[in-house]
């Protein structure tokens, strides 16, 4: 649903947009009723889901003064041309570019390390509280350059979407619903498939 540019005055950075075909012509989200598409935020309502996953985690650690998380960095806002873009920080493979856990699987390039840091990843996500959207394989990046560690980054699919919000309230059911992301995400790896 979003387009992602490099940041043209910081390459450690990208801009995410929202595809202009998924918006109506008031910021509303396209392919939706009306009344649906018209609540609060419209197009930019994933926009509002990361930003305030991200605020929730910087609160929740506040004495320690963390601010990278088991999901991408959220620096801002910016105006573009394609409408109001999200800046965050950008996620690089060590060969210098973008590598998703889905292309590391369909590659066949996902080996003992991956496998180690992707626990680490599900294990962080259910310690700290992080609620999952729509997560995909494709949503969820590679890195070895942000912390100096093998590392599994969520780009998308981040924030409460259910109406009433169970997995932001309760900790036990957010739990459980990451579990079972992770095993259908690892269903979809060939790694674990033996």
């Amino acid at each position: 649903m979003t387009i992602v540019y490099e940041h043209p005055l910081d390459p450690s950075k990208v801009i995410k947009v929202m595809k202009p075909e998924n918006a109506t012509y008031d910021g509303g989200r396209g392919n939706q009723n009306y009344l649906r598409s018209h609540r609060s935020q419209g197009i930019y309502r994933q926009f509002r889901r990361e930003l305030l996953q991200y605020l929730q985690l910087c609160k929740n650690t506040y004495s320690q003064k963390v601010f990278t998380f088991p999901i991408e960095t959220v620096y801002g806002f910016a105006a573009t041309d394609q409408g109001l873009g999200l800046v965050t920080e950008k996620i690089i493979s060590p060969n210098g570019f973008p590598l998703t856990l889905n292309e590391l699987s369909e590659k066949n390039i996902f080996h003992d390390k991956h496998a180690k840091a992707l626990e680490i990843f599900f294990d962080k996500c259910c310690e700290m509280h992080i609620v999952f959207g729509e997560v995909n394989i494709a949503g969820i990046m590679y890195t070895e350059q942000r912390q100096g560690v093998p590392e599994f980054v969520l780009v998308d699919g981040i924030g409460e979407k259910l109406v009433i919000p169970f997995r932001s309230m309760s900790k036990t059911i957010n739990t459980f619903n990451i579990r079972k992301v992770e095993r259908i995400l690892k269903n979809k790896i060939s790694f674990y498939i033996k």
